[in-house]
Formats: C-alpha cells, structure tokens, sequence
C-alpha cells in the first residue's frame, strides 16, 4: 500500500521519503506535569496523527493516514496472528480459515455469529444489525467497482476471481450499479454465514488480499445514506467506534462494547516471559479510548511523549545518539530513558525509492540515462547520516523479512560509483550532464526533513553533473499527481499490504499502470511474463529462481533508484502493556492495554 509513514503500516501502498528521516530538535528530559491524571477507571491510549487522511471509506483508502484509522474502525475477514513470527494469518470475522475444495479453486468461508455492525442511524432503529455473507460479497463487489475504487484493485484482486474482471469492466461502461442484483461469477452465498469464492486458477496468495484494509466488510445500508459522506465517516464491525472527527484536530475512538476479538492465546517461546500472553483469550480491546490528536511536527510530538502526554512513540534522527544505542545485541535505551521508558525496534515491511516515470520520453526511453542515476546515489551514506543507521541498502524492491526478499535469492543492485554514473551519463548523450535539462523530483510533504532529504539527493547528483529541483506537494496532492501519472521523478515507496515479494514485484506490472500502482507507468513483456508465472506458484525454491530472474530484469532496466529498507526505532511508556511492534497490523490498538494506576502514578 501507498504509505507516507513508515509506519509504516502494513496494509496499507506510497512512503514519502521524509519518514526515514523523521527529525526534531534534541530537548532534555524534563519533569511530567502533576495535573491532570484522569480517572483510573478509564483506559485512556494518547497517540497521534502525523498528517490528515485522504478518506475513511475502505475501498477508497490508499494511503496510510487513511489505513491507520480504518483498521480501527472496520475489520477484515482475515488478519494476521499479533504474536506469531514469521506473520501468521488467523481468522478475525470467520469461524476458522476458508477450506480449499478438491477443484484446488473454491474456498468456502464461514462467518462467526453474532457479530454485530456499530449501532448507527443508517440501520433501523439506530441498532446495528448482525454481520451476514450479503454484506462480505457486497463489500468484494463495490472493491471492484472501478468508479469507487481506481486503485487497489489491480494489486488485491485482479484476474484472481471468476467473473470479477467482467463485473469491474461493466463498472467502468455503467456507473450506479446495483451490487445486490449484480452476480459475479465467482461469488456465491451459500447460506446466511457461508459463502464461496472460485478462483480464476490455483492462487496460493488469494486469502492474503483478505487481511487487508480496502477489503473491510461494509454494510449496504452506511453506503446507501452516507454515500460520499463515508470518507469522513465510519460503520464497521471494528473495535473502535469513530466519536469524534474534526479534520484537524484532535479524533477520539471509543471502545465497541460488543467486539468480537479475543487476545492470543499463544505466540512466541518469549512472549509469555514477557507479559505478552498475560491477558491470553481475554475481550478486546482492552482501552476504552483512543485520542488522537494531529501532530505534524517531531518536536511537539516528543515533548508530549517526555511529559507523558503520548504512550508511544518512533525515535527520531537527532534525539537517538542521545537517547539510544546500538550493539551486537540490537538497540537499547540510556540512562535515564531506560529508567522511564521502554524501548523497541523491528525491520519494516516497506522499501523506499524514486520512481521514475516512463511516460517522460526523456527518462522513460533512455536506459543508461536511469542507469546514471542508480550508480550516483549513494544509499548508504543516506542512511548513515540521515537515520543514524537505522536500515538497510537493499538489491530488489523487496524488504528483507518479507519471502522472496534478497535473503532467498541472488541479487545485486547497483553499487555507488560516480566513474560507473559519469559513464553511464556519456552513454546516454549527456557527458559530464552537459545538455541535461534539470530534472524536477516530486515530494508528498513540506517539511523541513523532506527538504533535508532532497537537498542530500541534489548533492549527490550534482557530483556528476545532474541538476535535481524539487516539487513540494501535500500528501493528497502528490497521490493525485502519480495517479495522473503527471510526474517526472517521485519520491515514494510501498508498505506490504501482506508478507510476500509479488505484493511488491506487482508495483511494476505493467497491466496495473497509474492510476494502479504502477505510477511509472514500467513497462517489459519478460518481466510481465515472469511475474504472471510466480504468483502462481507457492513459497519455495522453484519459485525463488523466477523471482531472481525478475530482479535481474528489474536492475537492468532501472525503474526506480535509491532502494532502502528502514528498520523502525521506538519506544514507550512503561505503563502500555501488550506492546510487540506488528507491521502487517499498523496500530494494533486493539491488543494494547494500560496499566492506569501506573499511568497515574508516572504523571504526578
């Protein structure tokens, strides 16, 4: 998914550069205000937003400012276990996992009792109703309408169900269409709790789209009277019920008194030492509100966490060297902070890059032109100097704990050489830059650290004659542009919608071009080959040498420059509990809970 954090949240497709540098200026550790603490009897979880979403509708909903409030709001019929390592699928809105049948294409799903949309004015008498199989073949249908969803669509279901692609195309020739008198092929009710879905062919990755935001079941009845309104608003079956939605200031989620999730009741061989199973097959959630104010610069975000004001929080560039180390053991807090504060770290399921837009015949038909670039920027010094280490110079597009990464396959990207660039750069008609008009890279942000991070790119590139500008854009700006596909060079990125390397080699398909997310627009018949051949094909050694032979593809052709991997740094309040940092799950709130007594405690 485009993501603007990393967060970097899971399920959510385009990371801005400046969150590998999130930066703030270095402030002591000061005393906590004595006032204020609140009643104990109320679980209370302060967090906050870096930046406004685009949309609280599922389908619509690209990005993770988007994906971090839905994820609260709504609920898959699948996710991913909380605790479990390597990431686990489980049923959230289902009895147990679909059942393949014998034709090895139709699953069979079953749906939990009881469950129960948010009580809301759309339902009659203002009573939400109980979860059907109507409502999960609706939401699938209006995910596949193409005038509710231009986007996701391309990465979550294309050509994977019977009839789908149909039913999407007559979207597209008539709009307003009836998802309750539209059969699909590959869709079928069974029972009021039942259903099926037929695959187009064997899909060993189908149930994965399942465990993603855009596909959170909606009931018909919040479509039909909100309509449009349902980009700031929210029906679900999640554990949260959305309270109170001012677009710029401070959003509070309430508890759903009638969730339906339980906490794990296993996990890791560390987890029960660590507190991790205590609440082991207990309700969820556990906190009863969630506030989330809107804060987009670091500085005022760490000096509420210091003062108690935030439970958790990412550590950002110029505080880390004061705040935290690294050694062979992995990253730890200092001092005084370790006395106050608790410390974690995991590798993101996200890579970031620029992308390069085909379309502009300048880049898009001038292969050692791309290549230049590639060889000029020096990735790890970015790293190094801009994120004080945290991450890693990667050789594919994929992120290292995700299958099919580098770590299973041999694969080698392009190392920072100037002499190889100014080669490369004489290559492509342009010696020592010279009749090179500047290039202009657009930016999602108008930050400070975006700026910081630019100006390391513009350095760089001047070493060997390129001119770089850059164009600063709000984030809902900048995914309009790369949906256009009105763009030269893109500052962007993707966030796993699930753990595995097609969710990422598909960024480049060349059938899902912007507005899908293949922004750049690439485009290379052997490449679209391959890939068409690996998704198909389960984890394992044979698929591994397809994926390698798209790596090599990829590099060859350059489509993007500037691979990293961050790995995300953080810390928080003694008093959160339940804290395991899951990235396939974004904010996890459902599975925190607060100590109050010794959050009380720790603000006097």
């Amino acid at each position: 998914m485009t993501v603007q954090k990393i967060s970097i949240w899971q399920k959510t497709p385009q990371l801005v550069l400046s969150a590998l540098l999130i930066t703030t200026v270095a402030v002591p550790l000061g005393c906590r205000p004595r006032e204020g603490v609140g009643n104990t009897d109320v679980k209370v979880l302060n967090y906050f937003r870096t930046s406004t979403y685009k949309t609280l509708d599922p389908p619509k909903q690209f990005d993770v400012a988007s994906a971090e409030i839905v994820e609260n709001i709504y609920d898959s019929l699948l996710e991913y276990h909380y605790l479990k390592r390597p990431y686990e699928l489980t049923p959230n809105l289902l009895e147990a996992m679909p059942t393949l049948g014998n034709d090895k294409l139709t699953y069979t799903f079953k749906l939990r009792k009881g469950i129960r949309f948010h009580d809301d004015p759309c339902f009659a008498g203002g009573k939400g109703r109980e979860l059907t199989a109507d409502d999960v073949l609706y939401t699938i249908k209006r995910f596949s309408d193409v005038n509710v969803n231009p986007q996701s669509y391309p990465a979550l279901l294309q050509n994977r169900i019977k009839g789908l692609d149909a039913f999407r195309e007559k979207s597209r020739q008539q709009k307003n269409l009836d998802y309750t008198k539209e059969s699909v092929e590959g869709l079928k009710k069974i029972d009021s709790h039942t259903f099926e879905i037929v695959m187009t062919e064997p899909d060993p990755l189908l149930l994965m789209s399942f465990a993603t935001t855009p596909l959170s079941i909606m009931p018909p009845e919040a479509v039909k009277k909100y309509g449009k309104e349902l980009d700031h608003r929210g029906v679900g079956t999640g554990p949260y019920i959305l309270a109170q939605n001012p677009r710029r200031g401070e959003m509070v989620l309430k508890k759903n008194p009638n969730y339906h999730g339980k906490y794990p009741t296993e996990g890791e061989p560390e987890d029960q030492s660590k507190g991790l199973l205590a609440k082991s097959g207990e309700q969820l959630p556990f906190i009863d509100e969630i506030r989330l104010p809107l804060i987009e610069e670091a500085q005022p975000r760490m000096l509420k966490f210091r003062n108690g004001e935030v439970d958790w929080i990412g550590i950002d560039r110029d505080n880390f060297p004061n705040m935290a180390y690294k050694d062979e053991k992995g990253f730890h807090l200092k001092g005084e902070f370790a006395k106050q504060f608790e410390i974690y770290s995991v590798d993101a399921l996200s890579s970031f890059y620029i992308t390069i837009n085909f379309k502009d015949t300048r880049l898009g038909q001038n292969k050692a032109l791309r290549q230049a670039l590639a060889y000029a920027v020096d990735t790890q010094a970015f790293i190094d100097k801009m994120t004080n280490g945290r991450g890693h110079a990667l050789n594919t597009i994929v992120p290292l704990p995700i299958t099919g990464s580098e770590r299973s396959i041999s694969a080698q990207w392009y190392p920072h050489n100037l002499q190889k660039a100014k080669e490369k750069l004489q290559e492509a008609g342009y010696p020592g830059g010279k009749g090179l008009p500047p290039l202009v890279l657009l930016h999602g942000a108008t930050t400070t650290q975006t700026r910081q991070a630019h100006e390391f790119l513009r350095a760089q590139l001047t070493k060997v004659g390129i001119d770089l500008k850059g164009e600063f854009l709000s984030f809902s700006d900048y995914l309009r542009r790369k949906q256009e596909g009105n763009f030269q060079l893109a500052n962007g990125g993707w966030g796993g919608d699930y753990p595995d390397a097609e969710n990422f080699y598909q960024l480049f398909y060349s059938p899902n071009k912007a507005p899908g997310p293949n922004d750049g627009s690439y485009q290379n018949p052997e490449y679209d080959r391959l890939y068409e051949q690996m998704r198909r094909m389960p984890p394992g050694s044979e698929r591994n040498k397809v994926i390698e032979k798209m790596a090599a593809i990829f590099k060859e052709d350059a489509p993007v420059f500037f691979l990293t991997t961050p790995i995300t740094v953080g810390m928080h309040q003694k008093w959160l509990k339940n804290m395991k940092r899951n990235m396939m799950l974004g904010s996890h709130f459902k599975f925190l809970d607060i100590d109050a007594q010794a959050k009380a405690r720790g603000l006097k």
